[in-house]
């Protein structure tokens, strides 16, 4: 083989190494979150049930639908994105105003 057939395979191989390691870090995320709204689902319920405010699981689960929606928007600049970022910033706001006002 020449050298430039060479490196062109290694280029392709590295392509696919790098497309499956952005496909497992893209997966590992997703399951970690599922792992955590799951997680705080339960924590919200345990809360509900023995009267117990659930205000500091409700300003983690907005600010990372903020902070997501922020990056995407960055990213994309889609409306959409805009749109829900408001929004979830909105509930944010409310809990976080909520949770410092009616105390710890």
């Amino acid at each position: 083989m020449d050298r430039e057939k060479i490196l062109e395979k290694s280029r392709k191989e590295n392509e696919n190494r790098d497309e499956m390691e952005r496909t497992i870090t893209i997966e590992g995320e997703s399951f970690s979150l599922a792992f955590t709204l799951m997680a705080g689902l339960a924590i919200v319920v345990y809360k509900h049930f023995h009267n117990l405010s659930s205000d500091s699981v409700m300003i983690m689960f907005w600010t990372s639908c903020v902070s997501s929606r922020l990056y995407r928007l960055a990213k994309r600049k889609d409306t959409s994105d805009l749109i829900t970022m408001i929004i979830s910033l909105v509930f944010l706001v409310f809990y976080v105003v909520k949770y410092f006002t009616q105390g710890w």
